[in-house]
């Protein structure tokens, strides 16, 4: 204890109480950041396979997807890779919100080609707005089969593969949670959008392995009827989100969770048209926030501001304390870089998101201040009708 009391004593004649703050704050945030940062390790090397196995044998799916509007080019395409995939015992149950009757029957003719597309029509009337999550209750109360997985019109897998290893996903847990992010496309924009979302995403992929799950995607996610119904189905109210994070929140526990982070498993979102249009996507979402347990939202907010107070700390270290402190500083500065490098490297490489890794160190310093600047120009009240 005398020897600690000397040491600090020391430090503080050298660098004066000021000082040595800044010295405690940025070696304590570093270990916290790196500590932080190694987690995500995890992605990288989570394997299915190493769960217990709940199911024998593979179980039929059904695919439930909401068609709001009349998006002809879609039948022609992302749908019919949707209808096309691998899985040997599947089917897609469509719900179509609207009144053009000729588009339905377009949809219902599909069906001469596609024995496992099952569809539905709900009325659209403006006065009476039809949410997500009531055309999704009504495509799993038609759905054939126990296991649901669910998806958008938006959204297209990457491969014919994509159901199958979704429905393998139920031989190891009651929920599937596959990954999903933008598409890719070229420019600093798309970079940026698929950067933010794979942030996002990874961190609470890393949270569902370990058994604390508060996150999800409904371009790709799995349940099972039995748990659907023992919450009585998605029931956040006037919530334009919440069939995703928060209905997961109600019904995972730590041991039902299955992760597929294999890219056979991927599918692809539409990408934002222009900035403005992320940013209210990114609104849209953000209004579920405050429902996330303390827990998730501690987790959260504790690692945007160790990493913003480990960044001022170093920054002024290296800036006012002499020559010795400027060093080490910024020894632990490039240190903790590396470390980011190589953990985005490897779990970018494990989700196939290809060319994202290089932009991780740009990325990874103003993220805070951008997730800081989304939550606090964040509007009251956001209406989606769909």
């Amino acid at each position: 204890m005398e020897m600690l009391n000397r040491f600090i004593t020391t430090l503080i004649d050298g660098y004066g109480v000021a000082g040595l703050v800044l010295i405690v704050l940025f070696v304590l945030f570093f270990t916290v950041q790196m500590v932080q940062i190694c987690k995500m390790l995890i992605v990288a090397r989570f394997k299915l396979t190493s769960l217990p196995q709940t199911r024998k044998v593979q179980p039929p799916v059904s695919v439930v997807i909401p068609l709001f509007g009349e998006d002809e080019e879609y039948l022609k395409g992302d749908f019919r890779v949707l209808l096309s995939q691998s899985c040997a015992n599947y089917e897609v149950v469509a719900v179509y919100v609207g009144k053009e009757d000729s588009y339905y029957a377009t949809l219902k003719h599909l069906r001469k080609f596609y024995k496992h597309l099952k569809t539905t029509q709900i009325d659209y009337a403006p006065q009476y707005p039809i949410t997500t999550r009531l055309a999704l209750n009504v495509g799993i109360k038609t759905a054939t089969y126990d296991y649901i997985i669910l998806t958008t019109p938006e959204t297209r897998p990457t491969t014919r593969s994509w159901v199958d290893y979704m429905a393998k996903g139920f031989m190891y847990g009651d929920i599937v949670l596959g990954y999903c992010n933008w598409e890719r496309k070229r420019g600093i924009l798309n970079l940026f959008y698929r950067k933010y979302r794979l942030s996002e995403v990874r961190t609470y992929l890393a949270s569902a392995i370990r058994g604390y799950q508060y996150g999800a995607s409904h371009n790709s996610m799995g349940f099972t009827k039995e748990l659907y119904f023992s919450v009585r189905g998605f029931n956040h109210l006037d919530l334009t989100a919440g069939e995703d994070d928060l209905f997961v929140q109600t019904i995972a526990t730590p041991d039902n969770v299955s992760v597929l982070l294999t890219p056979m498993a991927h599918c692809a979102e539409q990408a934002p048209q222009s900035f403005n249009a992320w940013k209210m996507e990114i609104y849209r979402q953000g209004q579920t926030r405050k429902f996330y347990t303390q827990t998730a939202r501690n987790a959260e907010t504790c690692e945007l501001l160790c990493r913003a107070t480990f960044f001022v700390a170093a920054i002024a270290a290296m800036a006012l304390l002499p020559i010795e402190i400027k060093i080490f500083a910024a020894l632990l500065f490039v240190a903790r870089y590396i470390t980011v490098s190589v953990v985005a490297k490897k779990c970018a490489t494990r989700l196939g998101e290809e060319g994202i890794a290089a932009w991780s160190p740009v990325f990874d310093f103003i993220e805070p201040l951008v997730r800081f600047i989304v939550r606090t120009t964040q509007p009251k009240h956001i209406y989606k009708w769909r």
